[in-house]
């Protein structure tokens, strides 16, 4: 996502700027590398720039623009694998923790394999989306290792357009056009090709790091929101747009995801304040104020208030009985 946000902020359009201001993605949020825009939304802000400027390029170039960074953990963790086989089984791995929507493998007959990916929400991909997912995936793969020829074949979901001039970095491989996937074909050898910087202990760290990732993003919204609300209580930053953007949401985004899940952000703010207040009144060294302050309450009135809504005692009432 993160290229293609550095090519549209270099010529916003009204349209591009108003979708992203419904979905209630600020500038701000587009300053930031980690801001994870929601599979759908991405594809209407690139329909709407592409039908705003006429340029059919837009996939390819941000696809030849990918940087280290932008793949984050992913990327260091895949071209730290031995060879490039095991970098794209690493990257296809931990696809989902950038595109929530994709699903990526490996197809060995043996003799050849294909790389292959796919969307799995039934969102419609334009031409520049998945010009995208060939031309980084390629830029990927160059990083990973010193791959000396062509893939056989490369497939795009899209029809073939009228002109293929746009496609003539890829004139030596056979093009192929509204396959039911994304993907190139590759000798089955080129996969024993050893990565550029392959490093077992940095491999280890790194794939360690995008594991976690993937195990907290497996939690759901509402496990991670809680995570972040909780640590954000005491220190005066606790708000729904703070607790989304740890999460790499938009605020909209977080809300929906709550709903799905059966709440909403000030029912769980309330249920976190719940939970620690009993847990801190079992500690006698605490006072009321100090717990007050550290639940994010203004002052220990407002402390008082919402523990009787709660418990229907006053605090100091419910440390007396337990």
């Amino acid at each position: 996502m993160w290229p293609f946000l550095r090519i549209i902020n270099s010529s916003p359009s009204s349209l591009t700027t108003q979708i992203l201001e419904e979905a209630g993605v600020s500038a701000v949020d587009l300053a930031r590398p980690d801001t994870r825009l929601p599979h759908r939304l991405m594809m209407s802000i690139l329909e709407a720039w592409v039908e705003h400027t006429g340029d059919r390029t837009i996939g390819l170039r941000a696809g030849g623009s990918v940087e280290p960074g932008d793949l984050d953990a992913i990327e260091y963790a895949a071209r730290s694998c031995s060879t490039l086989g095991e970098a794209l089984e690493c990257a296809a791995r931990y696809t989902h923790l950038v595109n929530e929507a994709a699903d990526v493998s490996l197809v060995d007959d043996g003799e050849h394999v294909l790389w292959r990916f796919r969307i799995t929400d039934g969102v419609p991909q334009p031409r520049a989306a998945n010009d995208f997912v060939i031309a980084s995936a390629a830029r990927f793969s160059l990083r990973c290792a010193a791959i000396d020829r062509m893939p056989r074949e490369i497939h795009f979901m899209h029809e073939a357009p009228a002109d293929l001039g746009d496609y003539a970095a890829f004139s030596a491989s056979l093009l192929r056009f509204g396959m039911p996937h994304n993907g190139y074909v590759l000798e089955r050898s080129v996969l024993d090709l050893p990565t550029r910087i392959g490093n077992v202990r940095m491999h280890a760290a790194f794939d360690k790091y995008a594991r976690e990732l993937s195990e907290r993003a497996a939690l759901g919204a509402r496990s991670r929101a809680r995570e972040a609300i909780t640590a954000r209580l005491a220190s005066g930053d606790m708000c729904m747009e703070s607790v989304a953007a740890s999460l790499a949401m938009s605020v909209p985004t977080l809300r929906r995801r709550l709903e799905d899940e059966g709440t909403t952000f000030t029912d769980l703010v309330d249920d976190v304040r719940r939970d620690l207040a009993e847990r801190y009144l079992r500690e006698p060294d605490r006072s009321i104020s100090e717990i007050a302050a550290l639940l994010g309450f203004a002052h220990a009135p407002a402390f008082h208030k919402a523990f009787r809504r709660w418990k229907g005692v006053t605090p100091t009432a419910h440390r007396a009985r337990t």
